[in-house]
Formats: structure tokens, C-alpha cells, sequence
């Protein structure tokens, strides 16, 4: 779209910052180890209120790798022509889809798509384009690869309102030109008045806006962006204003809703533009992906690490990838939210470490990796987007977490995570983690310690995967950066001894569950605390993504604190990433102990399936008491 879909206004501006909590309760304490043994799992404890989509595509962790036209439509200001989006297509099958990069995806420009079926959908990209979606969902399919779509189907375009003859999938008696109010155009305040906006509330809503995601399913699209949300949802944009009606959180919830449901497990949803209001509810209540930086935009080290550092409460509450990956890290993980920051566009950096530090970002956050240069852009720097072991990452489904140093929100207190360090755990025990220098004029030395901030007091050995080297067995990885530069490893804890931790406070939370560090004896950086009873829509609770060699009964082992005065509950569940339920869910006991600075272990049993399982350990409705937890171990 001509300044709309992607442009230079989004990229700065801030409002008064809203410093509420972001679901970082906290009610407990911890200190010394006490073992517990816990009583026998009671089969009859219900499932848990989740909050969120839960997708196999969360589930699964990190976001897709693909490629968008943006590097050919922003600095062009124009819708792409086929020939160059075929050329393209050509030259991802060639260099890029062996490494995982499967899906070539459309962006905005869109107003110049006019032509829609019978039901008011639209045919192709663009009217100048020959071939319809179809064609191209199969010219990629004989590819083995497959079409993501920009369009959101909220839009109603304008030739579909003035044809009579157009009328809602399902519903005969109802007229496209029924669904809109007049005069309810999108960014109707900046000349965009080529799409209406869909009124919710009108009959046949619903089965238009379910007809068009059905439609581009049916076509064989596995992935729709959609965008433009803040904008819908009250007609806001921090940086021009008004720019259009606003709808209300009603019905922005409402139409999410029936997007959610109409994708199923089928369609991956990526979220674009939404104020994430309500610490992201609705956004994760219905959606995989949510973006949280501003565009992409020219790209280059500015709008990777620079612009705005402050949070605002509206669209984007955060200008740069690393700021928003930061401050939205309490959303994600397994069952959860992927992070999306937006295009990678290699060519736009002024070195390759740069180019580096764009990657190992991507991949340490659980970004989708979406390339944004075209063929005629990349030069000599595609070698950026190939690396095998850092791919590996992805591929493993990595979502790291900064450093928590509090559990304040980094809206609130910018020093309460630490930016430029990340690490994320891995299903088989292993670690990703990436150390980075954002600053512009110093060498410095960035460090994680194994037992202070990941809980491993064995060490690990490391191995450097941009120099494919084995470091060998130590205590800590260290890197010395310089300035815009980066590092990522893989870190190995020994398998010797046969037990493999996993840290709460690189697990998945949701439903008010979050980080502390506020009380003393833990292992690690922190634990999880909210494990409590809540008036909320969703439970509070901690997913584990765990892999073991075979099916069977596995040993567990629970770290708590538990100062309640008597016996608290939680219910345990274990599935796999198809959420095909493993075991559960059971009710586990956490006996009382002296104050919330103690630390027990409870013991019980958990049976898994071959491969990745899901472990969720979560305060049900109907559990009791409240704890904090430190890890779980399992022995295999």
C-alpha cells in the first residue's frame, strides 16, 4: 500500500508510558532444601484454563523461515510485479528452500487488488498480475514450497461494496455492500479509501470473515499476516493521530475470535500492528504470532538495536527487535506467543557482524526468520541466512528469554533484563545461547555463568556456531564483542549422571505465572512464582518442552517453596506438541514447608512418549495453596 502497509510514520513517537504489571505477580518466597516426597497422583483433576491459542504451531516454538516482498515493495513504494515475484520465487527455490526457508510471502500494497470472487475475496495480489493465488500456491507446491498471504480479513475492498451482485459465502440474502458502514474506510483520515472496514455486528460478519480465512486455507496457504490491527481496534496511530473510526475492544476481540477458530490447527495466524492492550489478552488468546518492534523499514543497525527505547502503551509499544523481543519475553514459549520482529534484510547492514547479530536475535528470541532482500539486493551477504548449526536452533525450536534481573516489568525499569544476553533451553537439555554488544563505540566482554543464570552447576561443554568450534567443558561461556557484534553456542550440559533439568525461569508462562528472584536459595537465576488461585480467565502455569528416548515412566522431581501452612496442588499434564495427551492430567501434591526461603523437592512419576512432550505444571481451579517453582528434573 502506498505509506500504509509499511512506512517511515510507524517508526518513532511515544505516548505516556502505563506502568502496570504484565501479569509478574508475585506472592511467595524461598531458602535451604528439604526433600518432600509427594502422595500418589489423583487421575481425576481437570484440565487447565489456558488463555492462549495453544497451537500446534506455538507448541512446536520457534516461528516459521520464509521469505516476503517487502525488500522489493518499500524502497519501491509499489506493489511487486509478477514477473519480479516469480523471479524471486526462482531464486529462494534455488538458494534458500534446502535451509528451510518454504514459504514466499505477499505484503501490503495491496488497494491495487480489486477483482474478488462471487463472495467478495479477492483473486490475486494484484490486478496487474496474470496468474491468480492458485496458480502460485502449486508453481510453489512443484517447488515444495507453499504461499503465505497478506490480507487481512477485516477489509472489504470497495468494488466488491459496489457490486450488488456480490454476496456473503453462506449467505445469499446478505450483500457484500450490507457488511460496512459508510464512510468506514480504512486510514479514511489519509486518503486509503479503497477498503472498507468490516462492520462486526452486521449479519453475515462472521461468515465473511471465516469464509475468506476458509478461502485462502482451501487454496493450500498455510500462513496469513495480517495487519493493520491497532488500527481497527480504535483508529490510533501513535505518530499520525486519528486515521480512522475506531471499532472498539469488543469487536477486535470478537473478529479475532472468529479468525482463531476459522484457522485451527491448519493456518498459522501472524498478528501485525496490534496494541497488544490488556498485556496482549486478546493477541494471545488468539493468535500465533504477534509482531512487537516497528517495520523493518529501511533495516540496518537503526532499526535492528536504535530508534525509541521507551515502552508506549500503543502500537508499537517498543521501536526496535531488541527492546521488543525484551519486554514481551513474559509471552513467550511453548503454547504461548511467537515474537515477530519483523524482516531481515542482510544487504541494508554495514558489516557482517552486523549481519551476524540480525540472525542470532532472530534465532535467541524464537523469531520467525523471514528474509526481506530480494535477488537483485543480496549480493554477496546470503551466506548470513544458511548457517546450518545456528539454523539448528530454530529448527529445535528455541525460544530464549533475556536475563531476568527482577521480576518488575522492563516497562517499568529498563535494567530489569538484560538485553544483550539471551539463552533458551532445548527440549533435549541443551541450551542456545547468544551474548551481544549493542553498543556503538566499546569492545566489551559479555558473559553467561552456568550455575548462576542457567542452574548448571556441572557445566557444560560449548560450541561456537558461527565458527563451527568446539570450545570444550567449562563453567561459563564468555565472548569478546565488538561493538554491533555477537556470539551464539550451544551449551551441553555432561549426560553422565542421566538427569536432565530444566529451569522454570526458561520454561513457558501463562495465565499470570512469571519470573521472581526475591527470595534466596534457588538454583539458577530465578524461579516462577503466581502459582495461585486467580479470578482470572486462564490458569496460571509453566510448560517444559521435554524430550526423552522412549515411551515409558519417567522419574520427576519438583523444586518448590511452599509456605502456605499446609499441603498446596497442582495440576500435571503431559502431551505432545499435537496436543495427543500423554499423561494427566494428574493432581501433584507439595507438602508445607518452614517458610516461603525454603526449598523441597517432590517426587513422583510422569509418563512420555518417544521425542518431544509438553509438561505443564499449572494452579487449576480446583487445586489448592500456591507455589513457587525452581525447575523440574527428570531422570531418562
Amino acid at each position: 500500500m502506498k505509506n500504509l502497509s509499511r512506512r517511515t510514520v510507524l517508526a518513532t513517537g511515544s505516548v505516556t508510558t502505563l506502568a502496570y504489571a504484565l501479569g509478574m505477580a508475585s506472592p511467595a518466597h524461598a531458602s535451604p532444601a528439604v526433600t518432600a516426597r509427594a502422595g500418589e497422583p489423583v487421575t481425576s483433576a481437570p484440565a487447565l484454563r489456558l488463555g492462549s491459542r495453544n497451537s500446534t504451531f506455538t507448541r512446536s516454538g520457534a516461528g516459521p523461515r520464509y521469505w516476503n516482498i517487502y525488500g522489493y515493495s518499500f524502497p519501491h513504494n509499489a506493489p511487486i510485479p509478477e514477473s519480479e515475484w516469480k523471479a524471486n520465487i526462482d531464486w529462494l527455490a534455488a538458494n534458500f528452500a534446502e535451509f528451510g526457508y518454504d514459504i514466499a510471502c505477499t505484503d501490503g500494497w495491496i488497494e491495487g487488488s480489486s477483482r474478488t470472487t462471487r463472495n467478495g475475496y479477492i483473486t490475486s495480489y494484484n490486478d496487474s498480475w496474470q496468474n491468480d493465488w492458485a496458480y502460485w500456491a502449486k508453481y510453489l507446491a512443484d517447488r515444495s514450497m507453499k504461499l503465505g498471504v497478506y490480507y487481512n480479513p477485516l477489509w472489504v475492498h470497495r468494488a466488491a461494496v459496489e457490486d450488488t451482485s456480490k454476496t456473503v459465502l453462506g449467505r445469499s440474502d446478505v450483500k457484500i455492500a450490507d457488511l460496512v458502514a459508510p464512510g468506514d474506510f480504512f486510514a479514511r483520515d489519509i486518503g486509503g479509501n479503497q477498503l472498507y472496514w468490516l462492520d462486526v455486528t452486521k449479519a453475515g460478519a462472521k461468515e465473511y470473515v471465516q469464509g475468506y480465512v476458509r478461502y485462502f486455507k482451501d487454496l493450500g496457504v498455510p500462513y496469513l499476516r495480517i495487519d493493520f490491527l491497532s488500527w481497527y481496534e480504535n483508529g490510533m496511530d501513535a505518530n499520525i493521530g486519528q486515521v480512522n473510526a475506531p471499532h472498539g475492544r469488543a469487536n477486535y476481540e470478537l473478529a479475532l475470535s472468529w479468525i482463531n477458530e476459522a484457522a485451527g490447527d491448519d493456518m498459522e495466524v501472524s498478528l501485525v500492528m496490534p496494541h497488544m492492550f490488556v498485556n496482549g489478552a486478546a493477541e494471545l488468546a488468539n493468535g500465533d504470532l504477534v509482531r512487537i518492534n516497528a517495520d523493518a523499514d529501511k533495516g540496518g543497525w537503526d532499526r535492528l538495536s536504535g530508534m525509541r527505547q521507551n515502552w508506549q502503551d500503543t502500537w508499537p509499544n517498543w521501536a526496535n527487535p531488541f527492546c521488543g523481543f525484551t519486554g514481551w519475553s513474559h509471552r513467550n514459549g511453548r503454547g504461548q506467543l511467537i515474537l515477530d520482529g519483523d524482516f531481515m534484510r542482510a544487504s541494508t547492514f554495514a558489516s557482517d557482524d552486523e549481519r551476524k547479530t540480525m540472525v542470532n536475535l532472530m534465532v535467541a528470541a524464537g523469531s520467525p526468520l523471514a528474509i526481506g532482500d530480494t535477488y537483485q539486493q543480496i549480493g554477496k551477504n546470503g551466506w548470513v541466512y544458511t548457517n546450518k548449526e545456528v539454523l539448528q536452533l530454530n529448527e529445535d525450536g528455541l525460544v530464549g528469554k533475556p536475563v531476568y534481573k527482577s521480576a518488575t516489568p522492563f516497562s517499568v525499569d529498563p535494567g530489569s533484563r538484560d538485553t544483550e544476553r539471551w539463552a533458551g533451553q532445548l527440549p533435549d537439555g541443551s541450551w542456545g545461547v547468544a551474548l551481544f554488544n549493542r553498543g556503538d563505540t566499546d569492545t566489551v566482554t559479555r558473559t553467561i555463568d552456568f550455575a548462576a543464570d542457567l542452574g548448571l552447576a556441572t557445566g557444560a561443554n560449548i560450541r561456537d556456531l558461527w565458527a563451527h568450534r568446539n570450545l570444550g567443558m567449562d563453567s561459563k561461556v564468555s565472548a569478546v564483542l565488538a561493538p554491533h557484534a555477537s556470539a551464539i553456542f550451544r551449551v551441553t550440559p555432561p549426560r553422565g549422571h542421566g538427569t536432565t533439568r530444566y529451569p522454570a525461569a526458561f520454561a513457558a508462562w501463562g495465565g499470570g505465572a512469571g519470573f521472581n528472584n526475591d527470595h534466596p536459595g534457588y538454583d539458577g537465576s530465578g524461579f516462577v512464582d503466581g502459582l495461585q488461585a486467580t479470578s482470572g480467565s486462564a490458569d496460571p502455569l509453566v510448560t517444559f518442552a521435554v524430550q526423552v528416548p522412549h515411551r515409558g515412566s519417567y522419574a520427576i522431581r519438583y523444586r518448590y517453596a511452599n509456605a502456605t501452612g499446609d499441603t498446596s496442588t497442582m495440576t500435571v499434564t503431559a502431551e505432545k506438541a499435537n496436543r495427543m495427551v500423554v499423561d494427566g492430567p494428574v493432581r501433584m501434591s507439595f507438602p508445607a514447608l518452614a517458610s516461603w526461603d525454603t526449598w523441597g523437592v517432590a517426587e513422583g512419576a510422569i509418563k512420555l512418549e518417544a521425542g518431544l512432550n509438553l509438561i505443564t505444571v499449572g494452579r487449576g481451579v480446583t487445586d489448592e495453596g500456591a507455589i513457587n517453582l525452581n525447575w523440574i528434573e527428570l531422570d531418562m
